[in-house]
């Protein structure tokens, strides 16, 4: 077994059908490690010995051409763990060193297997290479995960205090546990808060493509309402990497719609017994509620119409069992002993009524078969008339809640399942009639192209600006360029509707030439001068040398006075009357300015004509007025004994 990456393995066949085995036909130098999974063969090929670092080879032609996996980042790579290829399309999880050791990217490819773009950041991950990423295999593109907030992305406050008292706390825990048995030390309830950091729990409803929190239960299996701070308030389910302590999230084939897990409601992921409880969801994840206080073990049977349940953390003689997907639960005792419930198991293909319980009691395992036919249900009716009075039967379609075709993967699939209500038994030769029809495109539909991101709980994707793209050489002589930002979801089959367009990307700032440098550096030296010198004219000092500067020279020049008195101040110099009106009455005389027209000689013929007008309406009103005013101006008489008698004549 490798446990270290070595230069001296190579990925290598040999021919079979050679009679005789013959020498091993290289693949792929210095290839470590493969995995060969549905349509894919990947391959880890050493990069550095020295530094431990691998490349991810990939072919999706049966190994007949093998692409290095395009991540979107130049981060070394430690390790991969290839998360799910059922879809037509590579899920990879991806250790890239970072301090925080327990988490890793997970990208997602397109069809040919190699190109990847970043789905999901700090995916929790386990010492052993298992990841807290799961398929609702119930239904197609469902995905669930955990993930851990970064300092930089978290809101909540108060974590890493919280983490330390925790600690504290399982610190002391631990001290008292040391002389129980491995089953009470791995059971001690506190231990768990010793693990406590800022987990959420996201889902995602085109593979991938986009992600978003689990919608929380506003009321509690008691009917009491759910307290929490609304910009704050998400469910949380625990995952793989701690399943020794609570369950993980869970779905099988055959329970269609049915997600089960453990966790709590608020800003994050608890770890502590007492914040603990099992949620259910029967319509694929979309909404959930809480189906009992405290941390269940959970299975499935009867297609996903019979749930049981025992409880994780503590001793327990009960059974707890539900045929109307944890709309009630019903309980028998087990044993008149309490026993420490390990796993309750069915057939692969939970369409059984048959269970087996085991688990310890003490120091002594004891195992039980449950068997659900004697509760004498009967078989359910009416499969083919769904949604009609007399079936036990219901139409449903998955969806992710944000329209109202009910779409998933471009297509609404409709499935055939049991009312809620019907309490009755599907049976194992039950067979779901499916029936299936394509829709029209939306954003849901497109997931990031290799360079682009969307953050949890958004569908627009944003420049990443990780190197995975290349600068074009019209941001020489632009201040932008165009990219694509979106690409269709492997396997989606959405027709028309919306379509991506090309996304607008702000260049990078350009450098600035020599020449530039140069006129920066004498205005800087400008700038300089004219603070040095703003800084010296405040000086006082200089301030007078700089004011007298000049006049040296003319102090021996006398002053004399001009006349035989000398005005007793400048205004007295130059005559000026304080008494006289500053606007004399006889200034009216003068005619206002008159504002000069340059044109043509019609414009100025025209204008000649209308000042002739204009003079001869002035004379006229000059004369009106003269002859009105002479009616009442006194007239001269003609001197007695003068010449010959003539007409009198005005004074005016």
């Amino acid at each position: 077994k490798l446990y270290i990456w070595s230069s001296d393995v190579d990925f290598a066949y040999m021919d079979a059908d050679v009679k005789f085995w013959g020498s091993p036909v290289t693949m792929v130098a210095l290839g470590n490690k493969f995995l060969v999974s549905h349509k894919f063969i990947f391959v880890a090929k050493v990069k550095d010995v020295a530094a431990q670092t691998v490349m991810l080879m990939v072919s999706a032609d049966g190994g007949r051409t093998f692409n290095a996996a395009q991540l979107p980042t130049e981060i070394d790579e430690k390790s991969y763990t290839v998360l799910d290829t059922s879809e037509g399309l590579v899920m990879l999880h991806v250790n890239h060193g970072a301090k925080e050791a327990q988490v890793g990217n997970v990208y997602i490819s397109d069809d040919k297997g190699y190109r990847f773009t970043l789905s999901l950041p700090n995916n929790v991950r386990g010492t052993n290479g298992d990841c807290e990423f799961d398929k609702v295999l119930s239904l197609e593109g469902v995905y669930m995960a955990n993930f851990k907030e970064t300092k930089s992305s978290d809101t909540s406050g108060g974590v890493d205090d919280k983490t330390k008292e925790a600690a504290e706390e399982s610190q002391a825990l631990e001290e008292e546990t040391k002389s129980g048995t491995e089953v009470d030390k791995r059971r001690a309830p506190k231990s768990k808060a010793k693990e406590e950091s800022v987990v959420r729990t996201v889902i995602s409803f085109d593979k991938g493509g986009a992600w978003s929190y689990l919608k929380p239960p506003r009321v509690d299996s008691t009917g009491k309402q759910i307290e929490c701070p609304p910009d704050k308030c998400w469910l949380h389910l625990h995952g793989i990497t701690n399943f020794h302590n609570y369950a993980p999230f869970y779905s099988t084939e055959n329970a269609i719609g049915i997600i089960m897990g453990t966790g709590n409601v608020g800003p994050s992921l608890r770890f502590e017994p007492d914040q603990t409880n099992t949620y259910i969801s029967r319509n694929g994840g979309l909404t959930w509620m809480e189906a009992h206080k405290g941390a269940f073990i959970y299975e499935y049977g009867d297609h996903g119409g019979l749930v049981v349940m025992a409880d994780d953390v503590r001793k327990t003689k009960l059974v707890v069992f539900s045929w109307n997907e944890g709309q009630s639960w019903y309980d028998f005792e087990l044993s008149s002993m309490p026993v420490e419930v390990d796993n309750i198991v069915t057939e692969p293909n939970a369409t059984s009524t048959k269970f087996l319980l085991y688990g310890t009691r003490g120091d002594t395992g004891v195992m039980y078969h449950l068997d659900f036919e004697s509760l004498g249900q009967a078989l359910c009716k009416g499969v083919w008339a769904a949604d009609s009075v007399s079936s036990d039967y219901e139409m449903w379609s998955p969806s992710d809640g944000k329209n109202t075709e009910k779409c998933l993967m471009g297509k609404q699939v409709t499935y055939t399942r049991r009312k809620q209500t019907s309490e009755c038994f599907n049976g194992e030769k039950f067979e779901r009639p499916v029936s299936r029809k394509n829709c029209e495109c939306t954003q849901e539909d497109f997931e990031c192209e290799v360079g682009f991101t969307r953050p949890v709980g958004s569908t627009e994707c944003r420049f990443a600006d990780d190197g995975s793209i290349k600068i074009p050489l019209s941001c020489a002589r632009n201040d932008h360029f165009f990219a694509t930002g979106y690409r269709k979801v492997v396997g989606d089959t959405c027709e028309g509707g919306w379509q991506p367009q090309q996304v607008s990307v702000a260049c990078p700032a350009k450098p600035m030439s020599k020449g530039a440098w140069s006129v920066l550096g004498a205005l800087g030296m400008l700038a300089v001068v004219l603070a040095a010198v703003n800084m010296l004219s405040q000086n006082d000092r200089v301030k007078g040398i700089f004011a007298n500067y000049g006049f040296e020279s003319f102090g021996a020049v006398r002053y004399a006075n001009i006349g035989s008195k000398a005005p007793e101040s400048a205004l007295d110099s130059v005559g000026t009357r304080f008494d006289a009106d500053f606007i004399e009455g006889d200034q009216d005389d003068f005619d206002a300015p008159q504002l000069m027209n340059y044109t043509n000689d019609r414009d100025r013929d025209s204008r000649d004509r209308d000042r002739d007008r204009d003079s001869r309406d002035r004379e006229e009103t000059r004369r009106s007025a003269l002859d009105t005013a002479s009616e009442a101006v006194p007239r001269l008489a003609r001197p007695p004994g003068g010449g010959p008698k003539e007409e009198d004549v005005d004074l005016l």
